[in-house]
């Protein structure tokens, strides 16, 4: 026990010797704690447990109960938030619960607040109604339901609140608003939040006399408990009960069972797995050689020890204790920041996702099991050196000579056998389109893991190979080289790091070049490009004139061309060509690209141009026809899918556009009434030839929609977009990161360590310039090569991940295998150069030559 003490002793001493090496070591384990721990935080905090749930459900009444199914059997689960019929093909006669009635249902002296739903109202800029809810929120057993921001609860009938979020959007505390059917204003006189949401629509009054027969939901307050046995009685009567005895457990007689986590599947524990092994693997790779770094600097220190006996046990415990020290300190610092991190990203996730977040709670399990992880790491990364310090030569490090440290190559056959077991996996199961989803991720994962290991087992050995090719390049840099290969316990952990991180982006180029390609085969325009749109959704008069309106005051001056759509929404868009051998050729009727129903605005975005004889046909009836040769004798046959699906013959008009054409045909609202398809306005688009919207302008149209927030849809022909392009942007900036602080890390222990042979090239008169050049070299060397070996890793993991997304999306005809070389080259060559760049701006030119031993 002794022994340990003095091992953790001499270990807190070095750290805080050497601040910037134990810095460094610190900062590569905690981050990723960090990050770890505040998502475990945030998860665990905004996953509500049914307990958690009881005073936003219940406020502080026993029970609340809801009318399912009045008269009508129904079974429940514990919770009350789940429910069945019991007997779904009863026909008994329902007999609707009212408060009277429940009251006799209960217990005497039970007190009840009913719920009851009440008129609507349109309120602020909302297409769809808000529903009111009348309760006396002054009731003691109310409180927690929503709770009060701003103001007061209303007093009369004629007050209400309204919900935060409504306040914001045209209904502020202190504005009147009407009731649909009332003929007078009621007042804001507070501002609540519903307690589940900060962005719905609420608004709560007073109940009104004869609400409570209305009531469909209650809040009551029993005498004692409402056991599962009150519970079960109740549900003979249709309703459902969510009862604080029942969820608490405290009700010996309920079925209640604590919930419990998810099961995970085999994808979830294989993914799973593989990230946590990255993520070790890339702390042990990158801390590993500051532990070495830091044991050269110690070994007069731990020859010391030996000479005066200690054991290779006693050398291996004290480099252990390196690890463990830092790792424990990187560990504490790491959970602190990533709880604290997690406390002030609650209110930025619930402005965002408008969800309110329960009480913030530390999952202990998983907080522990973290920092086992990042604590485990760190002894992990010193392992090796505790090995190499055991076996140092005492007399050399007494005499201060330098270390003859044992060169090895690693493991290039078992490297080489684990990268093309990697391959064989990845890419075995791809001739093979009938495979599982399951058996695809499970073979990407295990592909990923055998080809990543491989290839840090394979390091050395092209750390060797790559420093006898820079054999003919300048003096810096076969210097640098030549460092590299000496020091290969050093510079091989590092080129691994780098090539991991660079084999998971290069993967992820090649997944996001191939399936832009794709995208970009089967796209087809929904629009004219440079078109702004506005579907309204569900087809109402009511809802299309508070869309124009709005828009008319968002776009003044704008020209607006109107789309109609059938009433009947399984129908949409309602025909399209019946002379056409496909339904690819005659395209999709359900996406608005086989056929449009409006007039002559609509006619001349479609067209591109002013077209007298368009406009002359649409006002005699007849169809406009954009597809050429579809029109024959002056008439087109159309297939009419509005009601029984029957084809037509209808006058026609044929008309070239000027651009290419989003739409086939084009049926005048009058035609399409007398085909009996209902239009109704759905639309709104912006015709980019009579007027380019700004960026501005969308920003307008799109904050109203978001105002809307019912069923609106506004979109801008942009033309394709890969869809993985903001995927991809943020982990090529997590791999950059990575790639960048491993160069980084490895150049400064190399600087660090090569400091005599630096001070020797000054001595013999080499300018600064040219041990800046050698720094450089050194980065360069470790950038390029783990680079270069993790594109070709990463080639494999990009071609699986990519056909493991076309089997997902059913799409195997067209599936290509994109390489973007151009892109990859850039990286390769862009990144090095810059790493050298950086390390060689902030290296020391001038070093203070140390004193040799002779």
């Amino acid at each position: 026990m002794s022994g340990l003490r003095a091992a953790l002793r001499l270990s807190w001493r070095d750290a805080r010797r050497f601040k910037g090496r134990s810095a460094l070591v610190v900062i590569m384990i905690g981050l990723p704690v960090l990050a770890v721990t505040a998502m475990a935080v945030l998860l665990v905090t905004f996953d509500l447990t049914p307990r958690e749930r009881l005073n936003r459900d219940l406020g502080t009444s026993d029970a609340r109960i809801v009318a399912r199914a009045p008269g009508r059997p129904v079974q429940q689960d514990d919770t009350g938030q789940f429910w069945t019929p019991k007997d779904p093909r009863t026909t008994q006669e329902t007999r609707p619960v009212t408060t009277d009635r429940l009251a006799a249902l209960l217990p005497p002296g039970t007190r009840i607040v009913p719920i009851t739903p009440g008129r609507e109202l349109y309120a602020g800029p909302a297409l769809d109604p808000t529903r009111v809810v009348e309760l006396d929120l002054r009731d003691p057993l109310t409180q927690g339901l929503y709770p009060l921001r701003q103001g007061r609860f209303p007093a009369n009938p004629d007050e209400v609140v309204v919900s935060s979020w409504l306040a914001r959007h045209g209904a502020p505390l202190g504005s009147p608003i009407r009731l649909s059917g009332s003929a007078t204003d009621h007042p804001v006189v507070g501002v609540v939040d519903d307690a589940d949401r900060l962005d719905l629509d609420v608004v709560v009054t007073l109940p009104a006399p004869e609400a409570r027969e209305r009531a469909v939901e209650w809040l009551v307050d029993t005498p004692g408990p409402v056991r599962w046995k009150d519970v079960r009685r109740l549900n003979a009567e249709g309703l459902s009960v969510t009862s604080r005895a029942v969820v608490t457990g405290r009700d010996s007689g309920t079925s209640w069972r604590i919930r419990s986590a998810p099961r995970m599947r085999p994808v979830d524990l294989a993914v799973g797995g593989l990230v946590v092994t990255m993520v070790v693997l890339e702390i042990v790779l990158l801390a590993g050689p500051a532990f070495a770094v830091g044991i050269r600097r110690r070994r007069r220190e731990l020859a010391l020890v030996a000479a005066q006996g200690g054991s290779a046990r006693h050398l291996r415990s004290i480099v252990l204790a390196d690890g463990f020290v830092l790792g424990g300190v990187a560990t504490v610092l790491g959970l602190a920041a990533g709880l604290a991190a997690a406390r002030g990203a609650i209110p930025i996730l619930e402005s965002v996702n408008g969800a309110i977040a329960g009480p913030y709670e530390v999952p202990i399990r998983y907080v522990a099991a973290v920092a086992v992880l990042g604590l485990g790491s760190a002894v992990a990364a010193a392992v090796m050196p505790a090995r190499r310090a055991a076996r140092a030569d005492v007399v050399a490090a007494l005499a201060g000579r330098p270390a003859q440290a044992r060169v090895r190559n690693g493991l290039p056959l078992a490297g080489l056998a684990l990268v093309a077991a990697g391959f064989v996996i990845t890419l075995g199961w791809r001739a093979n389109r009938r495979v599982i989803s399951l058996l695809s991720d499970l073979s990407l994962a295990a592909g990923a893991f055998c080809t990543m290991v491989g290839l840090v087992l394979l390091t050395p050995w092209l750390v060797r190979v790559a420093g006898r090719l820079a054999a003919r390049l300048p003096l810096p840099f076969r210097l640098a080289a030549r460092d590299a290969v000496r020091n290969r316990g050093r510079t091989a952990p590092a080129v691994a790091a780098v090539a991991a991180a660079t084999a998971g982006l290069a993967a992820c180029m090649i997944a996001a070049a191939s399936a832009e390609t794709r995208w970009l085969h089967d796209y087809h325009p929904q629009e004219v490009a440079g078109a702004l749109t506005v579907d309204i959704g569900q087809p109402t008069d009511e809802r299309a004139e508070r869309v124009r309106t709005a828009l008319r005051s968002a776009l003044p001056g704008v020209p607006l061309a109107e789309v109609y759509r059938p009433a009947d929404s399984v129908s949409a868009y309602g025909m399209q060509l019946a002379d056409c051998a496909t339904r690819t050729e005659c395209g999709n009727p359900y996406d608005g690209n086989a056929s449009r129903i409006g007039g002559p605005d609509l006619a001349r975005y479609l067209a591109g141009r002013d077209d007298p004889r368009a406009a002359a046909a649409l006002a005699a009836g007849k169809v406009l026809v954009f597809r050429p040769g579809a029109v024959r004798a002056g008439a087109v046959r159309l297939r009419v899918l509005g009601g029984e699906p029957r084809e037509v013959s209808v006058p026609a008009v044929e008309v070239r556009a000027t651009r290419a054409a989003v739409t086939d045909v084009l049926v005048p609202t009058r035609t399409a009434t007398e085909l009996g398809l209902r239009p109704r306005l759905t639309g709104f688009v912006v015709d980019p030839g009579r007027h380019q919207v700004t960026p501005e302008e969308v920003d307008k149209v799109q904050s109203l929609a978001k105002a809307w927030r019912s069923g609106v849809y506004v979109y801008v022909e942009r033309g394709p977009v890969n869809p993985m392009e903001v995927t991809l942007l943020v982990l090529a900036g997590a791999a950059v990161v990575l790639v960048l602080g491993g160069t980084f890390a490895a150049t400064g222990l190399a600087v660090a360590d090569a400091r005599p042979d630096l001070a020797t090239l000054g001595a013999v008169g080499a300018p600064p310039g040219l041990r800046r050049l050698v720094t450089l070299g050194q980065a360069w060397f470790v950038a390029v090569t783990g680079m270069a070996a993790g594109t070709v890793a990463g080639l494999s993991l990009g071609v699986a991940a990519m056909e493991s997304t076309s089997i997902a999306h059913r799409v195997p005809v067209y599936n290509p295998i994109t390489v973007p070389w151009g892109s990859i080259a850039a990286l390769v060559v862009a990144l090095p150069l810059l790493a050298g760049l950086v390390a060689a701006a902030f290296t020391r030119a001038r070093v203070t030559p140390p004193r040799r031993t002779t």
